[in-house]
């Protein structure tokens, strides 16, 4: 005869309250790493900052393009490797610290070298800022893999659009003082000259970086079922097909995605735009991203409460419908009369950062939910992989303002962003909760 055993079993209250109060925990760890990382991408933020650094050292909208280009088309193209390598890891952490430490390394490199070459020879500087810039954010890409995997793990699919919500919230309120700063030490009264200025951001892209990576080391990254064995590169290339014919939403998401991409690639444009045509000083790029901040941060009230309301679907619509509208601003500023074109440009950046906030919340969320927990990475990456070739529409779009000019193209981006809100509309609202029963 068998004896009951005299240990007690933890009560299932206590148990749920333990696993409860561990994921608040990595949660606000999580929003903390990701306010440092907000901070981060504002000094070096690709459509203000960064534009304006390129096309005063080389007066080409196709270097702007291609610098505004780097950053989702570095984040996308490694992504379907890396994928296959750490699918089968249960642990994803390592990747992460390789990837954002190779990042942290790159931005100190970015800033000796702008130090160094100075204003020696522009072209040069150019030349060896665009290689690492490029260097940086495929390091950032291939740790994104492994980033979006914890945080899939570690937060649970109802809280997501939160989480990322609250975390744009909350960082978005540092960048507007980073904003006000990037103000100051760009203008005359800093006693930086250029490029030294740009060069200090350079550096505090990477101590912010750093900073970044710390926190997210607090993570306790739990540990969930994960496939066997690694595939071959090939078996894994031949996943995404079979996604793409078993999964309609996932295509859907795809062409939605393409759409967004050449739908904002004039971005990177409307700095120089104003440059050019309403003859700002470089003082005022830091208010562009100041603005742009407090729209996003504003915006982020908006997309938490939407996303509880009524879905993640609904963020991805709107967040179309906000893209289509800064381009018509920039068209018709010119139509109005001169005193009131700037003060009525800065609604291009408030519209500009809505849309980028809302971007952030739903494209994280939504690629999360809609991605089987055992094929995640390979679900995330083949996405990605596909779309990034589309990351290089703003050097198309330089080209097509050597050609046409600005006003022309800014109306190609009009109409294309009008189809992404047509397909952001034919998207379901899906996610997997398999992990959190």
């Amino acid at each position: 005869m068998k004896t009951a055993s005299t240990d007690m079993p933890e009560p299932q209250p206590q148990e749920e309250e333990n696993k409860t109060r561990e994921q608040n925990r990595n949660f606000w760890v999580a929003i903390f790493q990701g306010i440092f990382g907000r901070i981060s991408f504002s000094l070096s933020d690709s459509t203000t900052v960064l534009s304006a650094f390129i096309y005063k050292l080389t007066a080409s909208n196709t270097l702007v393009g291609l610098t505004g280009s780097i950053m989702s088309v570095g984040w996308m193209w490694p992504q379907l490797l890396i994928s296959n390598l750490l699918e089968h890891k249960p642990r994803k952490m390592p990747f992460y610290i390789l990837g954002m430490g190779v990042h942290t390394a790159v931005w100190l490199g970015a800033a000796v070298c702008t130090v160094w070459i100075g204003a020696r020879n522009y072209g040069l500087l150019a030349a060896s800022f665009i290689l690492l810039y490029f260097a940086g954010t495929s390091s950032m890409g291939a740790s994104s893999v492994a980033y979006m995997d914890i945080i899939s793990k570690t937060i649970e699919p109802l809280r997501r659009a939160r989480f990322f919500s609250l975390g744009n919230f909350i960082g978005g309120f540092f960048t507007i003082f980073i904003g006000f700063l990037v103000r100051y030490i760009l203008s005359d009264s800093s006693g930086f000259v250029f490029p030294n200025n740009y060069a200090l951001l350079f550096f505090g892209v990477a101590v912010m970086a750093l900073v970044s990576l710390f926190v997210f080391l607090k993570i306790r990254e739990p540990i969930r079922p994960v496939q066997t064995e690694r595939k071959t590169f090939w078996q894994h290339i031949k996943q995404g097909p079979h996604f793409l014919r078993t999964d309609s939403n996932y295509r859907q998401f795809i062409v939605y995605r393409i759409f967004v991409n050449v739908g904002r690639m004039c971005m990177p444009f409307y700095v120089p735009y104003a440059l050019d045509k309403l003859s700002i000083s470089d003082a005022t790029i830091g208010l562009f991203l100041a603005v742009g901040a407090v729209s996003g941060v504003l915006s982020n009230i908006l997309w938490g409460y939407m996303s509880g309301q009524y879905g993640v679907r609904w963020i991805l619509i709107c967040t179309a419908l906000l893209a289509c509208t800064a381009p018509l601003v920039a068209i018709f500023v010119q139509y109005i009369p001169p005193v009131w074109q700037l003060p009525c440009y800065f609604l291009t950046f408030v519209l500009g950062g809505a849309s980028m906030s809302g971007m952030m919340v739903g494209f994280m969320t939504y690629m999360i939910n809609i991605a089987p927990p055992l094929n995640r990475p390979t679900y995330i990456g083949f996405m990605n992989t596909l779309v990034f070739p589309f990351g290089f529409m703003p050097v198309v779009a330089g080209q097509l303002i050597r050609w046409i000019g600005y006003e022309y193209t800014f109306a190609i981006a009009l109409g294309v962003g009008f189809f992404a809100f047509i397909s952001s509309t034919r998207l379901e609202e899906v996610y997997h909760d398999e992990e959190f029963r």
